[in-house]
């Protein structure tokens, strides 16, 4: 039996932070372990009954309320019944910016919630009954911190830009355009997104590959080097196998139906 996940695009106003909700369930008793493959975003995580175990790196049961930052390498987490999951997948510049909060993520792997802000929405939202329930309830929340409006700063654009240019952007481009240097830029992703312009186009690359390549079909390495704008072969595997933990190879050819929901797929 898989988890029931269930995916939700935000009200346009609440577009400025959030990209998308997404509601797991899952109430089967066999023990259910895969991988969450790092993403360009980042999520709000609130667990309302039984809680997920991280099992790689860091063997622990997850908190009830936390922040899932930018990584760069998968995590293993392995769900039991009794699943009632809400995850908010934020613009993360805006996110931090929002919080106040650093998203490098320290030896936990998770990032901290800020527990006066987010708990007593945790606690009004695990009463809710329906998905339409706790997303008006979160989005009146969000409203309430920013009611004057969101105005994007130069680390939101720069961040935006990237997501935009996808996977054919070199970080000289971004650079030339933003007209800042690359350390200026390094040192706007390291304080807002915990993660290097570069961390993050790769981790656009892998995610790219995943959504155009069919699970257990013939992996043609040649056509997934010029998708993905790598330099060779080599580079290719070294860049999937680094992110992922396994090669292209083993990774698309195995039933990655856990795989995907973890992943928000």
């Amino acid at each position: 039996m898989l988890p029931e996940a269930r995916y939700y695009r935000p009200a346009e106003k609440l577009s400025w932070l959030v990209k998308q909700f997404e509601f797991i369930t899952y109430t089967g008793n066999e023990a259910l372990t895969d991988k969450f493959v790092p993403r360009e975003d980042v999520a709000i995580v609130f667990h309302f009954r039984n809680r997920p175990r991280m099992v790689t790196p860091v063997d622990q049961t997850l908190p009830p309320v936390f922040i899932a930052p930018l990584t760069p390498t998968a995590n293993s987490i392995c769900l039991t019944g009794g699943i009632d999951s809400m995850i908010v997948i934020c613009r993360p510049t805006v996110l931090s910016r929002l919080f106040g909060i650093n998203l490098t993520p320290g030896s936990n792997i998770w990032v901290p919630a800020p527990e006066k802000l987010l708990l007593p929405v945790w606690e009004e939202m695990r009463n809710g009954r329906t998905d339409a329930a706790r997303m008006d309830i979160f989005a009146a929340f969000i409203n309430s911190l920013c009611s004057s409006g969101y105005v994007p700063d130069d680390t939101d654009r720069s961040y935006e830009l990237i997501i935009q240019k996808g996977i054919n952007i070199q970080l000289h481009d971004i650079t030339e355009e933003l007209g800042v240097s690359e350390r200026t830029l390094q040192r706007r992703f390291r304080d807002r997104l915990g993660a290097s312009p570069k961390m993050l186009i790769r981790i656009l690359r892998i995610n790219y590959l995943w959504g155009i390549t069919s699970s257990g079909g013939k992996i043609d390495y040649h056509d997934l080097v010029f998708m993905g704008n790598y330099f060779d072969q080599t580079h290719l595997i070294k860049d999937f196998k680094s992110i992922t933990g396994e090669t292209p190879e083993t990774f698309f050819r195995r039933n990655l139906r856990v795989a995907r929901i973890f992943s928000g797929k």
